[in-house]
């Protein structure tokens, strides 16, 4: 550095101390003028060193909030756990109670089971219960649900029973049509895995009148089904070489299936 600039530098510190140490009204005036000026950066570095003294002296205000926030998102995820679980409850209940009253009215002597097992390559053809023989459960006993029937056992063990569903075409019921003196036979057809096969009621006198939406029961006739179990509900009429067919929309909805009612047919039927 330059002996001058030196120099300057210290006649500008001995200024500056004159200025801050002189009594005189003149020296007060720029102390004065320098303060104001300075006030503002004064004040913003004292709110600075406020708030990070804040910070550093209160560290466990910062962690309990943490705490407070882990612990309320905690509380937040139970009750929605709660919740599920309590729809889900008020969901089964409901199912319960609508299969134990239409087991109270029927007349039927019935069998309560679950399903157990269905397998992908026979989704629409069988599925496995949890009753057996030790249950009272035969073979070629019809299985039904409240919206309708089901099918009928086939292989029967102790604690287990196969079903043959009404979906598959080795399923044959005496049918009728709601409202007219038409009788045929329903079974299922074979269809892919991922689609529902359709029900086709066969044998019908190919003149009749069919309406979409007409109601299919089971007629009795045959021995192995009750009368009046819901069947299903027309989708069309087609006429065949010889007879006609209608394509029938199942009552109950097969790929839902959980809970059903195996019938006892030696006990009173109610037409």
């Amino acid at each position: 550095m330059k002996k001058l600039n030196v120099v300057a530098l210290l006649l500008f510190f001995a200024a500056l101390v004159a200025v801050f140490t002189l009594k005189t009204p003149q020296t007060r005036a720029i102390q004065t003028t320098v303060m104001n000026v300075l006030s503002p950066f004064i004040r913003m570095g004292s709110h600075t060193e406020h708030q990070v003294q804040q910070i550093v002296t209160n560290p466990v205000d910062v962690a309990r909030i943490q705490q407070e926030n882990e612990s309320l998102r905690r509380e937040m995820n139970r009750l929605l756990i709660f919740e599920q679980k309590y729809h889900l409850m008020l969901e089964e209940n409901n199912k319960f109670r609508s299969m134990l009253g239409y087991r109270q009215q029927s007349a039927i002597k019935l069998t309560a089971a679950r399903v157990l097992r269905r397998s992908a390559a026979n989704w629409w053809t069988t599925v496995i219960i949890d009753k057996g023989a030790l249950d009272g459960i035969g073979t070629d006993s019809p299985v039904i649900t409240e919206a309708g029937l089901v099918g009928k056992t086939g292989k029967v063990a102790e604690r287990t029973a196969e079903v043959i569903l009404l979906t598959d075409e080795e399923c044959r019921v005496a049918a009728r049509i709601e409202g007219t003196q038409a009788k045929g036979i329903l079974s299922g057809e074979r269809g892919g895995f991922e689609t529902r096969p359709n029900l086709r009621l066969r044998f019908l006198d190919r003149t009749l009148k069919i309406e979409p939406g007409a109601n299919i029961y089971s007629s009795g006739d045959g021995g192995v089904f009750p009368a009046g179990v819901a069947l299903g509900k027309v989708k069309a009429f087609e006429l065949k070489d010889i007879s006609g067919e209608a394509v029938v929309d199942a009552a109950v909805n097969f790929g839902l299936l959980e809970d059903v009612f195996v019938v006892h047919m030696d006990s009173p039927v109610s037409p």
